[in-house]
């Protein structure tokens, strides 16, 4: 098959020729980086969300058997914290 001249190729060529010489260098790079970085997101990741489950819900078979288990108060055993704003609690008992 002939080869036609296409405009389309020339101004992909001139348009390719005002590039800077190291764009293919950078680019490279950066694909290699994100390459590797994927590689090392795909190996370590799943490993430390793991660590970190067990870290805040524990081991997979559940708690401790030695550690006591610990007991949620009564609703009426939380202390309110809030304070009323002008109550005498809050040091604040200016009449205004």
């Amino acid at each position: 098959m002939e080869e036609r001249n296409n405009s389309f190729k020339q101004m992909e060529a001139e348009w390719e020729a005002k590039l800077p010489t190291d764009l293919e260098l950078r680019v490279t790079s950066q694909t290699t980086n994100f390459s590797v970085f994927g590689r090392v997101v795909e190996l370590f990741m799943p490993n430390a969300l793991q660590t970190v489950a067990r870290l805040i819900g524990g081991p997979d078979d559940g708690p401790d058997p030695i550690l006591p288990a610990g007991r949620r108060p009564a609703a009426d055993e939380w202390p309110d914290w809030r304070v009323p704003p002008g109550s005498p609690a809050n040091g604040n008992n200016k009449s205004r």
